[in-house]
């Protein structure tokens, strides 16, 4: 059935980035890179890695899964040996999906997004309840009785193993490892210990039972995996427990409506006599020529008033009348007098097309029929359907009723709409569809019609920037305040006059001469803003990532950004082109979006300030300085001044990873000193700025010099830097303070020393919570416990990194919710689970939640 209809492609790969620790031979010799397995270890290698791959009979794959159209889907998936298996299924766009299979049975419950990006008819009809699952909802289910690591290793078993040095997705440098003549290869590690990181091959065809007509309607996918050690196992039992039931009475999904099949009504209005009276009696007929009933509403109008709707149910190849009363207006002559009107007449069918018959005969006036509006593709159907269609193909400033006799914008409009399905893209498209947020020129179209084009129609990285400025313009439309006709886009920026913004977007996805792709496409972007009159705005540059493309697709931040810094491309630096003649940033703000954004980073993007793109353009002189900043030079950016008081954010895409730095009273990083209680941010100022005033310097050694040290900054740009240590005195507390200060007087960070026999009299958990020999007062200076407990009982849930509380002496572990911030209960407070030193659970701390989301 159209788009529904599965298409043959070329079979693609799955990439299962799998946990396991796996013993092999590395070697090394004449001529041979350390690291690199030779060619006759190949087979032994893919032997050891396909054992290991066996064990895993429970698995958790969590990545992309890419359709033929290109767009990649987010999936979670756990599947266990007993054959349930759970999958959620994001599209990027706002559709959420939750597939169940039990006992060779599918279940669904899916957002109002992702049946409007599948099958739109949908949208209105089963949002948000559970059905049984069919190949034709977006996604693949006959793959779901295959995931275990026994099936796996029985596709990819051989004998014959060819073995290539390689990058995997996530930067490490990598062999690949695949059996002579298959399509499944192995990834393994040749750099940061042996392991093996991955695997390829064609999955979505690897069903049996529930294998369906769509596997190779999705190609290719990138994913990691875990085993029966997975934390969330206990979760998603008890999810497969509840799911049961759903899957025993889930009904079947409403019957896609096919081309030439369902009701078929057009509407009559029947000539009737001269009227005489205040309001004239006017019949219509509905006829249904289709082969189901027909539920809606007729609705009637008249030049000289009246009418209205009325509900109506036509059984298939029947007739009904309704009678509608009009206003005469000829009643208010004082003589004999004859005064023509005109009734028209229109109908619906509401289950489809649902109860909006303003926007219905807008489009019924326009030649549609709003229950059927894509001509041949009948799935594509119902109210935001018709909304989108309406609104898009209406020239802004919007006109109710707009209708001309050739009308190539709704011919524009209606094919996009009819391709947005395979790019999964018609959510997105019904939020922009007139928006009051976004501009539009007077008989112009709305600018999300080319930009929908160039994401359905265009390829590689023209695609992928065409999503991501829809996805931008969406959310900016949405903030809350944003006022009307504030955002627009001109020669392919993104302008925001209430913000005092533009953005411009980059994109790479082809991982051909990679370095040199990346520099084009920062270039082409850069050189975009100068096309428009940025006079007053802050300039962004968003760069996003294609899921699959090498060191940049599926790394964290502070990957990132060691990235950016060292980028080369046969000898031109990305640093270089986000700097001007004179040093200065060219761009006020930099986005990066790529898979971890897009999968775990609110908004889907990294984030870098101003602050943060001064520090990775700063060019360090080449000859060290000689003298020394004072305290009156210093600069106090916010993400040192961050770093130095709470510590580095947390990276939602790593949230296990412990941040640097927290050194502010009650922070509660590990093993970090605190300022004393009673000194505010600006006392602290003040105390670094006599220590620094005072000229001591000392080497990593401790020891007494006058040279600045080879350093690098938060953005990994080298600087020169001087250790400062002394001592300060502020509201009568004396404290010897450590402190770094780049040469341009940029302060980096600061906390009490932890000299061996300097003045500081450090107060521990061990003096103030153990031994009580001590009391924690505003004047101390506390240090933290050097680690959290080893093994907390906190039942392996999602959390950010622990902070010790010295006033309860407990640790606390925020919990990460599904969309990356920290998770909050039903009464909007934080949810924080609460350990003491030894690892047990506080009583009344709220009860983790194994291995997922609260």
């Amino acid at each position: 059935m159209g788009r529904l209809t599965p298409r043959r492609g070329q079979l693609g790969v799955v990439v299962l980035a799998v946990v396991a620790a796996v013993l092999v031979a590395v070697f090394a010799g004449p001529n041979v890179l350390a690291g690199s397995p030779r060619e006759i270890a190949a087979a032994d290698l893919g032997a050891t890695a396909l054992a290991e791959l066996g064990k895993l009979d429970d698995l958790r794959l969590r990545g992309t899964l890419d359709t033929d159209g290109g767009i990649a889907l987010g999936v979670d998936v756990v599947a266990l040996a007993t054959g349930e298996t759970t999958a959620t299924v994001t599209d990027g766009a706002g559709g959420v999906a939750t597939f169940v299979a039990i006992n060779d049975q599918v279940v669904v419950n899916a957002n109002n997004a992702w049946w409007l990006n599948t099958v739109p008819v949908y949208a209105h009809q089963i949002a948000g309840k559970w059905v049984k699952a069919t190949d034709d909802m977006g996604f693949p289910i006959g793959m779901l009785s295959a995931l275990s690591g026994k099936r796996l290793r029985e596709l990819v078993t051989g004998d014959d193993w060819i073995a290539q040095p390689t990058v995997y997705v996530d930067g490490t440098s990598a062999v690949a490892l695949s059996p002579r003549g298959s399509p499944w290869t192995i990834y393994y590690a040749t750099e940061g210990g042996p392991r093996l990181l991955g695997l390829s091959g064609p999955l979505a065809a690897s069903g049996q039972k529930l294998r369906g007509k769509q596997a190779t309607n999705f190609p290719h996918a990138l994913v990691s995996a875990s085993g029966v050690d997975d934390p969330c196992k206990e979760r998603t039992t008890r999810a497969l427990t509840d799911a049961k039931q759903q899957a025993a009475t889930a009904p079947a999904p409403p019957p896609l409506p096919e081309p030439g099949h369902g009701p078929d009504i057009s509407v009559t209005v029947l000539p009737t006599g001269t009227c005489t009276t205040p309001s004239c009696p006017t019949p219509v007929e509905i006829r249904n020529a289709g082969d189901e009933a027909a539920t809606g509403m007729v609705s009637v109008s008249s030049t000289s008033g009246g009418g209205g709707a009325q509900p109506i149910t036509v059984a298939a190849g029947q007739t009904a009348q309704q009678v509608f009363q009009v206003v005469n207006p000829a009643w208010t002559c004082t003589q004999t007098c004859t005064r023509p009107y005109t009734v028209s007449a229109f109908a619906q069918v509401t289950a489809i097309a649902g109860a909006d018959l303003d926007t219905g005969k807008r489009l019924y006036d326009r030649g549609l029929d709003p229950s059927r509006p894509i001509p041949l593709k009948p799935e594509i159907a119902g109210p935001d359907v018709n909304s989108a269609i309406d609104r898009l193909a209406t020239p802004g400033p919007a006109v109710a009723g707009f209708a001309k006799q050739v009308d190539p914008l709704l011919d524009d409009v209606l094919d996009l709409v009819r391709k947005a399905g395979d790019a999964r893209l018609l959510s997105l498209l019904t939020v922009l569809a007139k928006h009051p947020a976004i501009s539009v020129a007077a008989d112009a179209p709305s600018p999300a019609i080319a930009l929908g084009r160039a994401a359905v129609k265009g390829k590689g990285a023209e695609r992928l920037a065409a999503r991501q400025a829809l996805s931008l313009l969406a959310g900016l439309a949405q903030e809350g305040g944003r006022p009307p006709n504030t955002l627009r886009v001109d020669k392919e920026l993104i302008v925001d006059t209430h913000a005092k913004r533009v953005y411009s977007i980059a994109s790479v996805t082809n991982p051909d001469n990679r370095d040199q792709r990346v520099y084009d496409a920062v270039d082409k972007a850069i050189k975009a803003f100068a096309g428009v009159d940025t006079t007053g705005l802050a300039k962004v540059l968003v760069i996003d990532f294609g899921d699959a493309f090498p060191a940049y697709g599926q790394v964290q931040r502070k990957v990132l950004v060691d990235q950016f810094s060292l980028h080369n491309a046969g000898g031109k630096r990305l640093v270089d082109l986000l700097r001007d003649a004179t040093g200065e940033p060219v761009v006020t703000e930099l986005m990066v979006a790529n898979k971890l954004t897009r999968d775990s980073v609110p908004e889907g993007r990294y984030i870098f300030s101003a602050d943060d793109v001064r520090a990775l353009v700063h060019q360090r002189p080449a000859a060290a300085p000689t003298v020394k900043p004072k305290g009156k030079d210093l600069v106090y950016t916010t993400p040192n001044l961050e770093h130095m008081l709470q510590g580095d954010p947390y990276d939602p895409a790593d949230p296990g990873k412990q941040n640097r730095g927290g050194h502010a009273a009650g922070a509660g990083g590990p093993g970090k000193t605190e300022f004393p209680k009673a000194w505010t941010a600006d006392d602290i100022k003040d105390a670094i700025a006599q220590v620094v005033d005072q000229g001591n310097t000392i080497d990593g050694q401790g020891q007494p010099t006058t040279s600045p040290r080879s350093d690098r900054n938060h953005m990994n740009a080298q600087v020169w830097s001087w250790r400062f240590l002394g001592r300060a005195t502020v509201k009568g507390i004396t404290v010897e303070l450590d402190l770094y200060v780049f040469q341009d007087g940029v302060f980096r960070n600061g906390y009490p020393s932890l000299r061996a026999g300097g003045p500081n009299t450090i107060v521990d958990r061990d003096k103030v919570h153990v031994a009580k020999s001590a009391q924690l007062n505003d004047q101390a200076v506390f240090k933290n416990p050097d680690s959290p407990p080893a093994a907390p009982q906190i039942n392996g849930a999602k959390t950010f990194p622990p902070r010790y509380d010295r006033d309860s002496d407990t640790w606390k572990y925020p919990a990460v919710g599904q969309d990356g911030r920290p998770a909050v209960d039903q009464t909007g407070k934080p949810v924080v689970y609460e350990t003491d030193n030894a690892g047990a659970l506080v009583p009344g701390a709220p009860v983790p939640v194994s291995g997922c989301w609260p």
